[in-house]
């Protein structure tokens, strides 16, 4: 019992101690800030950019029933294309994907599905999916 007080004591007084020794929270120091400079605290959000897009949208198959649908996901750098191809008999689809360069031309990318199949393909350096068809024409353009 006697080494059990002696140990609480002994507890108290480093607790003490270590009370004495810390700041007081009104004592942060209050350096001005230069102007301009920016200050970031742990609560403070960092600057918010817009996050990546996603989308789906489905074609249907050239020559044969069924469809080939499709879900992505936008990166800051690259577009990765999830698909699931529908088409009866192994049937090919190609699909053309519509980007937007600057913001107002439009851009095509033409890609070709085997039928019966799934996987991912990736758009290298194209950030935003505008819309999927089966007009290849306009991917002869670009």
């Amino acid at each position: 019992m006697r080494t059990l007080t002696s140990a609480g004591a002994a507890l108290a007084a480093v607790g003490l101690s270590l009370g004495l020794c810390s700041a007081p929270a009104s004592a942060a120091p209050t350096a001005p800030a230069a102007s301009g400079a920016s200050q970031h605290s742990a609560s403070a959000p960092l600057a918010a950019k817009a996050p990546p897009k996603s989308g789906k949208d489905s074609v249907k198959c050239s020559g044969s029933s069924g469809r080939v649908n499709f879900s992505w996901k936008s990166g800051w750098s690259s577009t990765t294309v999830y698909y699931n191809n529908h088409c009866l008999g192994g049937t090919r689809t190609t699909a053309a994907f519509k980007f937007y360069n600057d913001g107002s031309t439009p851009f095509y990318k033409c890609v070709t599905f085997q039928g019966d199949s799934q996987g991912k393909y990736k758009f290298a350096r194209i950030n935003e999916i505008m819309d999927v068809n089966t007009d290849t024409k306009k991917c002869k353009n670009n």
